[in-house]
């Protein structure tokens, strides 16, 4: 009968039946011990956790499709730091204004691109933008997003100049507004169970959160209409893992690079990057092209402010390839030795140094870490109060 009643479940929940069952026993961890104590008989207890947990998944579900969301099953393969755009364009925008003369500030205002407004130390602040925007007037405090250039003046670069509606017919919220300057985006890659390469975009608070690479798990997305892209919802889209998806991968990382399941050159070593960068820099498509090498991890750093610094260099012991920094989160259970495969993009230094942004990792041939063994008495313990003489 629970098998059946499972089944259907799990069915009806548009969920597999490891994810309904590995819920239940959550859900039967928790609570199973009130339960017998109200004198509930084991298949009793197992019962009532499949309906909780289910009743659990379908809360879930529905706040998913109040999102605008669906759960995707698979993998992230890349998940490279996120773009700072609004940093990099108003920087951008204060190096071009530092220095120019009035008349360059006034053509940049004319076309739209930015607002300024110069300090009047009154209390107030004379602005300066297209008729659109409002117009010329006096303001009595800066908006937000306002750079500051020097000790009289501060612009804000426009989000949107040329859109009042947007094509619904609504107002458009960004047309003549301040671009925000933390505005940024991370651009992933989520290979499906089914074999979809999915580019995943998350922009604003859903792009500070670094998704684990090759771990598979569902993830929360809207999925575009062309079926490629999908977005990230804030405080939505988190991937939860769940190792009983590996099998829907038949390959590991490694032979999916060596293949051609994945979109990455797969080089030899980390001296190839040299050579790599040399036949491809400049050419069509270079901004997107991404390799993947296999590397040892020779030293593991804790970082102050938490997790980890995997320190990985090429496997070939004569090379004199500099080594790489892979930045973790979370603690990891593995030690030196172990093998790591890399993906990420390369670019070179002023000093000719090759170098590799990583965007995704995944451990082989592992060597176990080596359990933290407890000291035989405290170090500040006589053996008279260790053993309570």
């Amino acid at each position: 009968m629970k098998d059946t009643m499972v089944n259907n479940m799990a069915k009806s929940l548009n969920v597999s039946v490891e994810a309904l069952q590995e819920k239940a026993q959550e859900v039967l961890t928790q609570q199973g011990s009130a339960w017998e104590k109200a004198g509930k008989s084991a298949d009793d207890c197992d019962i009532l956790a499949l309906r909780v947990a289910a009743r659990q998944i379908n809360t879930a579900n529905a706040a998913l499709r109040r999102a605008g969301a669906e759960s995707v099953a698979g993998m992230f393969v890349s998940c490279p730091r996120p773009k700072e755009w609004g940093k990099i364009l108003y920087n951008k925008m204060k190096n071009q204004l530092t220095g120019a003369d009035g008349n360059a500030v006034h053509a940049l205002v004319n076309s739209g691109a930015i607002v300024v407004f110069e300090d009047n130390h009154d209390g107030t602040y004379s602005r300066m933008a297209m008729e659109e925007f409002g117009g010329d007037g006096t303001v009595s405090e800066l908006p937000r997003h306002t750079m500051r250039i020097d000790e009289n003046t501060h612009f804000y670069v426009v989000w949107d100049k040329s859109n009042p509606t947007f094509p619904s017919g609504d107002a458009n919220f960004k047309y003549g507004k301040p671009r925000p300057q933390d505005e940024r985006e991370r651009t992933s890659l989520f290979l499906t169970t089914e074999g979809k390469l999915l580019t995943v975009k998350a922009q604003g608070n859903a792009a500070d959160i670094q998704h684990d690479t090759f771990t598979p798990g569902t993830i929360p997305l809207k999925v575009g209409a062309n079926g490629t892209t999908a977005y990230c919802r804030p405080n939505v889209s988190v991937l939860t893992p769940d190792d009983s998806l590996t099998s829907k991968f038949p390959q590991s990382p490694l032979d999916m690079v060596k293949g051609d399941t994945l979109p990455f050159d797969y080089l030899d070593s980390v001296d190839a990057l040299v050579a790599y960068y040399d036949e491809h820099n400049g050419k069509d498509g270079w901004w997107d092209r991404m390799v993947a090498v296999s590397t040892e991890v020779i030293h593991i750093d804790p970082r102050d402010n938490g997790g980890m610094v995997l320190v990985c260099a090429d496997l070939d012991m004569a090379s004199a390839a500099p080594t790489i920094d892979v930045y973790v989160d979370g603690s990891v259970d593995f030690a030196v030795g172990t093998k790591c495969l890399l993906v990420g993009q390369t670019w070179r230094t002023q000093e000719d140094e090759q170098r590799l942004s990583v965007a995704g990792w995944w451990a082989y041939d592992v060597i176990e870490a080596e359990k933290t063994q407890q000291p035989l008495f405290d170090d500040d313990m006589t053996i008279e109060q260790e053993y309570g003489y």
